[in-house]
């Protein structure tokens, strides 16, 4: 009695579950095509940034000197809003100038997403260079300076900077081009190499031939075998001889002393 009450529900139940195995499909196909019509429909205006009152609300705080509730103003917006390369701007600025919550490593991330979002800006060269000082400064809270001669570097990398800032400015100012070479600068003469001189020949004769009564000289204060064989023999080929003759008396060939007798030995006489 029992199976038979039941048969006709199972039946009916078997008919819907057929059916809902063929319309759960249809009904997913209709959902994901109503999302996309969704999502495909033109969306609305981005929103920008200086339309946000808290961007307004913190430039009003900046030109009161409530520099810390600005910044919390300005990040809020970075958290909310993807394109605001301003706001990035003004948090990195704070990060880098508030004593109270100086951080240069926040501050290096809001300028390299200002440079990322507004590459083109004319404000370009001076966040990098604010990059620069923000290197520095976390250089110098390392114990020891350990980079003492980086952080020298830096120095002279953003003095460059400044430089190079007002020399463009001032031939924004000229009208001169920004690639146009400096004319002012004196051209260098290029300045010619003394030569150098052979010591002089002396036209004084030839000296005469060692007499044989001539065998010792005494060296004096300054002397060198140079100058003995040239002031005995007239030129200074006779270094080694001199040296040879007195190889008992003498070490090397700068091994003078004052008041030294040296043998001057005669020179060979060619048949």
């Amino acid at each position: 009695m029992g199976t038979p009450y039941f048969r006709p529900y199972s039946k009916v139940n078997l008919f819907f579950s057929r059916r809902m195995k063929k319309l759960i499909p249809l009904l997913f196909l209709s959902c994901s095509l109503a999302f996309l019509s969704q999502s495909c429909q033109p969306s609305a205006k981005l929103i920008d940034e200086e339309e946000d009152p808290a961007f307004g609300k913190g430039r009003s705080l900046l030109k009161v000197g409530k520099e810390d509730e600005a910044l919390d103003q300005f990040l809020s917006i970075t958290r909310r809003i993807v394109q605001c390369p301003k706001s990035h701007l003004e948090c990195g600025r704070l990060l880098l100038t508030l004593e109270a919550r100086k951080d240069p490593i926040a501050a290096i991330y809001h300028f390299r997403r200002f440079l990322l979002l507004s590459p083109d800006s004319r404000e370009s060269s001076k966040v990098r260079q604010l990059i620069v000082s923000a290197e520095r400064e976390i250089i110098r809270k390392l114990p020891g300076e350990p980079y003492g001669g980086y952080l020298d570097a830096l120095a002279l990398k953003e003095e460059n900077e400044k430089l190079r800032r007002q020399v463009a400015d001032l031939k924004a100012r000229l009208g001169v081009p920004l690639n146009a070479q400096d004319t002012s600068e004196t051209p260098s003469v290029p300045i010619p190499a003394t030569p150098v001189l052979a010591a002089p020949i002396s036209a004084s004769p030839e000296p005469e031939p060692v007499q044989p009564s001539l065998r010792t000289y005494e060296v004096r204060a300054g002397d060198s075998l140079y100058g003995i064989s040239r002031k005995i023999y007239g030129d200074s080929s006779h270094i080694e001889r001199i040296f040879q003759a007195n190889r008992d008396v003498m070490s090397s060939k700068n091994s003078l002393r004052v008041g030294q007798t040296l043998r001057i030995p005669p020179i060979p006489r060619n048949p």
